[in-house]
């Protein structure tokens, strides 16, 4: 049965997306089976892997596949290992249809988890990319868990909202929803080394914080942007300057679910 990894801060634009995109396009040239689940009504997940518009998939998405508690038909191949659960805006109606509709038929909190449950063992690795909130979506995307990835951006809003996202994870999700989940760590992403702020936030982190920051570093780089414009790719010189860091969060990210299980 495959390990399903949810990446996740109730903070945007801290790298939360494109680290999800490039860890499962990556495992899946590592020649692992592949689930990425775009649970952002944004849709820069499902942008990013299939390199389409989001309204190509209306009414083929990760909402019509929780509202049938049923992924297999609304999976879109995007390579043989990599797999697509899309999303686009309509997912933002997700809490309204928990409530209005589904309220009084099942636990509002594992729709997400009953939906993959029907396809967990035919991948080796689910991808949940969470929305930058502490609502519905991420509760749901919590409790479908084994492991949760926490993103730190070097800066002051997202170190701060780390604390209560782990709060949110250990008091809320481990103790109501989901107990078997396992924080898999940190990871410190969109760093700029040569400023000052971003190396004492990261150096403040890992005083507090020790063993559950992963040694890896996401920093920032031109041709990771690109990708968004681009497509993935791992052909030049520049792609794999850019990659060898996921490639080293990888390593990490096995070794610890390896320890763990």
């Amino acid at each position: 049965m495959g390990v399903t990894i949810a990446f996740g801060i109730q903070k945007g634009g801290v790298g939360k997306t494109t680290t999800s995109a490039i860890t499962s396009y990556l495992l899946s040239r590592e020649g692992k089976k592949v689930l990425a689940v775009d649970f952002d009504s944004q849709g820069n997940l499902t942008q990013f892997l299939s390199m389409r518009n989001i309204y190509d998939f209306t009414k083929q998405t990760v909402l019509e596949a929780v509202k049938e508690q049923d992924a297999r038909p609304y999976i879109h191949p995007i390579t043989e290992n990599l797999h697509l659960l899309p999303a686009e805006d309509f997912l933002s109606y997700f809490p309204a249809w928990l409530r209005d509709t589904y309220r009084g038929k099942g636990d509002l909190n594992t729709v997400l988890r009953e939906t993959l449950a029907v396809v967990k063992d035919q991948y080796d690795y689910i991808i949940i990319d969470m929305p930058p909130n502490l609502g519905d979506h991420t509760i749901n995307g919590l409790t479908a868990a084994d492991y949760a990835v926490v993103m730190l951006q070097s800066e002051k809003f997202c170190y701060d909202a780390v604390d209560r996202y782990l709060e949110f994870l250990i008091d809320g999700i481990k103790a109501k929803t989901n107990p078997d989940i396992v924080l898999a760590g940190i990871l410190a992403s969109m760093t700029d080394s040569r400023t000052a702020l971003d190396h004492s936030i990261l150096e403040q982190a890992r005083e507090e914080y020790q063993d559950l920051m992963f040694d890896t570093v996401i920093k920032r780089r031109s041709r990771i942007k690109e990708y968004a414009v681009t497509g993935l790719q791992d052909h030049t010189k520049s792609d794999k300057e850019a990659l060898v860091q996921y490639y080293e969060f990888i390593r990490e990210l096995k070794e610890r679910v390896h320890q763990s299980r």
